[in-house]
């Protein structure tokens, strides 16, 4: 009778190995007397399969074979967190209260699927009741925060991170960095790009290259391309990624000729561009208005690099040509080439009918987006802006009237900014924070100034 350590050990190396389904099965079930790491094996053999189905099904086959464990539980765990399925979660979080099955390990398992599923509360509380917390927990939750947009909260928990004496590993400092990025903490990213430098760089170059792509997508969005340029030629790995990334910034800062110069650096470094990179290409063509080179790109995507178009990129060609007038083309674009148009398409193709003041093709356009997203108020309120901008009141106000009907109300926009290292919050129309008054006696004091010159702050 062959050893069962020996049976584990072949079952693992099938399912290390590249080994077929079949084949596992039909090991696993050679195997007389399976034991909870046999199981075990099985079960991650599916999970890292993402066969989430199967995981579920032999767990609950295991069940009734041998007692679960925590690393049972724990792989299970993790393979409904990547499907954020929160009633097979809960279900299981259930199980492993009943069974009495908890470590730091699982209950960091159970805090990230709580946290994908947008339970935060549930998280929140998770962190809080374990008690030896290590950085995997830590980084769980500050990526449940940036995940679901708490921001500030995740910069928060770091802060405490640290006063508890723990020091950020990788996944922290790039999770820390998503943050300042998505607040525009410009001189807060750099400190952290700092500690990178002093602490992290020494890191193998598979695993500092994210972070360091990372760093360079924050100057992007903080407004310092100049930076993240600096950033790029410090780069040991350059891959197809980084480039985008790097020709995307170009794009929203208004450089379109440079990021086509740096699409040329790219093909002759000799790393083949991918449909990520001409929508970049056509997104800063189309924000700079350079529409002959938008077409060249965009027939250099289908004829010379053979990657078939898909929506975003027929999107970008209608804002392309929407945005310099030419609005029968762009339409011409969705009904000739487009199967499936969606609300983002004919949303690029209202607004630039807005801005030409063709009335005609923004009610048609206005028609389609509202069959398709009769909920959205943002189309509403643009739809309202034609009319209004032609001076059709009663259109105006018949749309307003379906919009309170619906009782469909604008989420007021948000904004914030980085001020000696502490970041403040504005909501539109809100007087809560501490310095209203020197604010608002700053704007009037800069509207009255930029009125001088003949325009004034809408």
């Amino acid at each position: 009778m062959v050893d069962r350590y020996v049976q584990n050990s072949i079952l693992r190396m099938y399912t290390k190995t590249g080994g077929s389904g079949e084949e596992v099965e039909t090991f696993f079930s050679e195997i007389e007397e399976r034991d909870i790491i046999s199981w075990n094996i099985l079960i991650a053999f599916y999970s890292f399969r993402g066969d989430i189905a199967e995981v579920a099904e032999r767990f609950n086959e295991m069940r009734r074979e041998v007692t679960s464990s925590i690393e049972s539980l724990t792989l299970v765990v993790s393979a409904i967190a990547n499907c954020a399925n929160l009633s097979e979660g809960g279900m299981l979080h259930c199980f492993a209260i009943k069974t009495g099955l908890h470590d730091t390990v699982l209950m960091t398992c159970l805090l990230a699927l709580y946290a994908k599923c947008g339970a935060l509360e549930i998280s929140a509380q998770l962190f809080r009741d374990i008690p030896h917390r290590n950085s995997i927990t830590w980084s769980a939750m500050m990526s449940g925060f940036t995940q679901n947009g708490f921001f500030k909260e995740a910069i928060e928990l770091f802060q405490q991170m640290l006063a508890s004496g723990l020091q950020p590993n990788h996944d922290i400092i790039s999770t820390l960095i998503i943050a300042y990025t998505h607040l525009g903490a410009l001189q807060l990213g750099k400190a952290t790009h700092a500690y990178f430098i002093r602490n992290l760089s020494s890191w193998p170059e598979e695993d500092s290259a994210p972070l360091e792509t990372s760093l360079l997508n924050m100057y992007i969005r903080c407004g310092s391309i100049s930076s993240a340029l600096i950033c790029f030629n410090r780069m040991v790995v350059k891959d197809v990624v980084t480039w985008t990334s790097m020709i995307e910034g170009f794009g929203t800062h208004g450089l379109a000729f440079e990021a086509l110069k740096f699409f040329k650096r790219m093909l002759e470094s000799e790393v083949q561009p991918n449909s990520v990179t001409f929508l970049s290409l056509l997104s800063a063509c189309s924000h700079s208005g350079l529409v002959r080179e938008g077409c060249e790109v965009f027939q250099s995507m289908k004829c010379g690099f053979r990657i078939e178009p898909d929506l975003n990129h027929y999107t970008c060609m209608v804002d392309l040509l929407g945005r310099s007038g030419k609005l029968k083309e762009a339409l011409t674009v969705i009904l000739k080439l487009v199967a499936c148009p969606d609300s983002r398409i004919w949303g690029a193709l209202l607004a630039a009918s807005r801005v030409h003041e063709d009335k005609k093709l923004g009610e048609y356009a206005a028609e389609k987006l509202l069959d398709l997203e009769p909920d959205n108020v943002g189309y509403y309120t643009l739809w309202s802006n034609i009319e209004a901008s032609v001076e059709r009141w009663g259109e105006v106000e018949e749309v307003r009237r379906v919009m309170h009907e619906r009782d469909l109300k604008k989420k007021p926009g948000w904004s914030c900014i980085e001020v000696k290292g502490m970041i403040h919050g504005f909501v539109s129309g809100d007087t809560s924070h501490h310095q209203v008054e020197e604010i608002c006696k700053v704007v009037g004091c800069l509207n009255r100034k930029i009125q001088e010159f003949g325009v004034s702050i809408v």
